[in-house]
Formats: C-alpha cells, structure tokens, sequence
C-alpha cells in the first residue's frame, strides 16, 4: 500500500510539475502583449440640444485611443470594428467635459484585458445652432489626357444644408466631392463624399457638424478637341455701279470642344446669311460663336467678323446728266428765256 500512495504522490507531483513547465513555455511562446487602436467619437442624445435649438463643437481631438492587452494568438482577431466610443450629449446639462465612454463588440471582451480609454474626457461647449447652405463644387482628379477635356458636369444634389454652432458653420468656406478620372470614355459617372474645407484650406471632420447628403452622384461628359472652318454665307445683288469683291472672315477657323461623337464630324460651320441687296460700300459683321455652334460646342474664342468687299465701279455706273438752263442754238447753257420761248412759239407756228 506505501508503495502505491507512493507512486500516486509521484505521478501528482510529476502531472503538477509538467502543468507548470506548459504554462511557462505557453507564456514564452504566446505571451500577454499591448494593442491599441484608433476610433473617431460617436455621440449619443443629439436631441437634448436640438430641443434647445443649440449645436456643439468638440473642442479636443475628435479620435480617442483604446489600448488593451492580449495574447499574441489573438491579436490578428481585433479590428477597430470591434469597439465603439461614444460621448453622451445629455451630460452637457451638468459639465463640459465629457466622459470618453466605450463598448467592446463581436465577443472579444474574452480575449482582451485592462482596456484603457485615452484621452478619458473630452472638452465640449455649446453654441447657438445654425444651418447654412452651401453649392458643392468639384475637383477633377488626374490626367483627361491629350486632346480632351472635361465638358459638363452634373451633381446631384449640387447644394448641401450644414447645420452645426455658429462657431463651426461660420468657419466653412466650400464643400467640394473629388471625381476620378476615367481614360477611354465619353462619359462617366459615380458617387463621392462631400468634404467640408474652412477659410485656411483645412478639411473640417467630426460630428458636430450635420450634412443635409452624406453622398453627391456626378455624372462628366468629356468633351474632345477639333478644330473647324467658318463659311460666309453671302446672297444678293449689290447696287448697279458696285461689284461685290467677297467676304473674309477673321478667324477663319478655330477650335472648338464637344462631345467626341459629334466634333469627330464636325469640319465646316456656315455663318449667318448676309444679304447684300443694295449695298454700295463695304459693310462689317460681328457674330457671337456661342450663337453659331451647335448645341454642346464651346470654342474660347467669343466672336467672329465678317468683312464684306464691295468695290466702287465708276465705269459701269449709270450717268445723270445736268438738265439746267441753256442755248437753243448752241445747246450750251446760258442762254435767255426769251430764246426758249421764241423757239417754242416757232414750232407752234409751224404746226
């Protein structure tokens, strides 16, 4: 029997011993080891100042930092979307610091440890609330390529409502979406997230702060390069005694953008007829180019001219003779009355 409790004591001893060498080696192999990461802060009762008609600004950084410890094993398990950090609006009734409150999500509380919020309060104050509209704008980003630019552009919506302090609304100057560019095509078109920027060019971020669309829809028309004639077109007769010499027009030829499938067969534009009915000198036309291209051309030249020549010939022009006073024998002027009379009565007498 001594023999057996013996043995049993051993192998207790020896099952012990091996446990601890397990943890011992596990906590070398696997060991506890810091983590953190970065969360921008929700908040939580909005309505406690909308009721008052008031806004808030976080005067503090609006990301907070969670640390916590895990074992090596699990680390590659924790995401940011495992955590949530929220400020409580409805405390602003007794302080304007706020507690950084936190939820740990998806199960990982059994993993994690000594979790630690940092900064643990943020500053908060309160303001009158305002709402401001302002025309969304848009910034093309990369290269159209050669012989093609961007031609219309339609947002939707192209205004966006912000409403927030008077403090944060009155420091924003524009708010604006980015569009890619996208080679090889006549149009294109997505969806991007409108960006506050304020007076200095900075991106202005954080919830106190409400956007009346999360999200603007462009559509881009990409126009492309050509360059065409202008034609006078010229009908009429000038008056007897003029020639018409032609029309020149200055400039006659410029370069005009549209859509691809349209300026590709696009070569020659006729202007506006000109009648020359009647005209006895050379006469100036002036043409707004936006009024003589068609619908979704543009050209960065705003006028055209068109000379018309007419020249003056004396040649073929029509005499007018000097019917006045003259001789009735000679036929040159000068002569009497009484002349005139005489012969009259003549040829009277005659008859």
């Amino acid at each position: 029997m001594k023999s057996i409790r013996a043995n049993l004591s051993i192998k207790l001893l020896s099952l012990l011993i091996a446990v601890i060498l397990w943890a011992v080696i596990m906590n070398h192999i696997n060991p506890v080891v810091n983590g953190y990461v970065n969360l921008p802060v929700d908040t939580t009762n909005e309505s406690y100042l909308v009721e008052q008609n008031k806004a808030y600004t976080i005067l503090d950084s609006k990301y907070v930092k969670i640390n916590y410890k895990v074992k090596t094993n699990n680390m590659a398990n924790i995401r940011q979307s495992d955590f949530r950090v929220y400020i409580d609006l409805s405390d602003l009734e007794h302080t304007n610091d706020l507690t950084v409150r936190y939820e740990i999500l998806n199960g990982i509380d059994d993993y994690i440890t000594s979790v630690r919020v940092e900064p643990q309060k943020l500053h908060v104050v309160i303001d009158e609330a305002e709402r401001n509209e302002y025309s969304v704008k848009y910034n093309i980003k990369g290269n159209m390529g050669p012989g093609h630019s961007v031609g219309n552009v339609i947002l939707s919506p192209n205004v966006i409502y912000v409403t927030g302090s008077n403090t944060k609304v009155g420091s924003i100057d524009h708010i604006s979406i980015d569009i890619p560019v996208k080679d090889n095509e006549e149009m294109f078109s997505g969806v991007a997230k409108p960006i506050v920027y304020d007076k200095s060019g900075n991106i202005i971020i954080g919830d106190d702060i409400t956007l009346s669309a999360e999200e603007v829809s462009y559509s881009v028309v990409v126009y492309s390069r050509g360059q065409i004639t202008l034609n006078p077109v010229v009908t009429g007769n000038v008056s007897q005694g003029y020639t018409y010499a032609g029309a020149q027009v200055y400039p006659n030829s410029i370069m005009v953008d549209g859509q691809g499938s349209v300026v590709r067969d696009l070569y020659v534009v006729d202007l506006p007829t000109i009648n020359i009915d009647g005209f006895t000198g050379n006469r100036e036309f002036i043409y707004k180019v936006s009024d003589i291209l068609p619908v979704g051309v543009k050209s960065n030249v705003e006028t055209v001219k068109v000379n018309i020549t007419i020249n003056d010939n004396v040649l073929n022009r029509p005499e007018v003779l000097d019917v006045g006073p003259h001789n009735a024998s000679s036929g040159t002027p000068g002569s009497s009355n009484e002349e005139t009379d005489s012969e009259e009565g003549t040829e009277d007498s005659n008859n």
